[in-house]
């Protein structure tokens, strides 16, 4: 099965780049949680990390009550040492920002490959939270969820059998941040947050797929028996 857990975060109200500096073990998959407040249509958050890593964006959503953008993102390979390794975020155009890092035990797949499905929604208004993916997720496999809106701190309470990493926010703009993850047991396809009343707000989700890929798969082969 695999195991997602955190390997640590920072969120602040100062604008441009986040560093978040931990050391992996070989073969964790990484996913990013990023976002910022403030941001126009120019602006970008993209991440990257002093180990070589280089990561694909699986989903952004935008807008909410402080201008909000939030990514997701997956490392495009495993890690290949366990080495204290900068996580860095670089954020133009923003109010503040930040990232929380997440690690995957357990994963075969990286990248794009990673998500089984994922949800970016923009713009929301509902209250409590709640997102909901194309379709129902798989009971084996993890799912991580962010939402980011303009309440400080955000104050929300995960959905049911979510583990809460992130809950955090700054002054100026009010914003507020929210990062959950499950490991498994989830075959919804809405998720609905147990407390809190974020309104403006925008949030992004991911299914990851822990199935094996084919090239990866174990093949066995039979040596023919021989007559002498």
């Amino acid at each position: 099965m695999a195991t997602v857990t955190e390997l640590g975060e920072l969120w602040d109200t100062n604008a441009g780049n986040k560093a978040v500096t931990a050391t992996p073990a070989v073969d964790d998959l990484i996913i990013i949680v990023a976002g910022a407040s403030g941001m126009a249509g120019a602006d970008d958050i993209t991440i990257a990390d002093n180990q070589g890593g280089v990561y694909t964006r699986i989903v952004r959503s935008t807008a909410g009550g402080t201008a909000g953008m939030m990514d997701i993102w997956i490392r495009n390979s495993l890690v290949a040492s366990a080495v204290s390794t900068i996580y860095t975020a670089t954020i133009t155009g923003d109010t503040g920002g930040g990232l929380t890092v997440l690690k995957v035990v357990g994963m075969a797949r990286t990248g794009s490959q990673a998500s089984k499905q994922s949800i970016g929604e923009s713009t929301q208004t509902e209250s409590p939270v709640v997102i909901t993916f194309p379709a129902a997720t798989l009971t084996g496999n993890p799912i991580v969820l962010g939402c980011f809106g303009e309440d400080n701190p955000a104050a929300l309470g995960p959905p049911t059998g979510f583990t809460e990493t992130t809950d955090t926010g700054w002054a100026t703009p009010t914003t507020g941040v929210h990062v959950c993850f499950v490991n498994s047991g989830q075959t919804a396809a809405a998720y609905t947050y147990a407390s809190g009343a974020f309104i403006d707000h925008n949030e992004v989700g991911v299914e990851l797929d822990t199935s094996v890929p084919a090239s990866a798969a174990f093949f066995e082969f039979r040596v023919p028996a021989y007559s002498t």
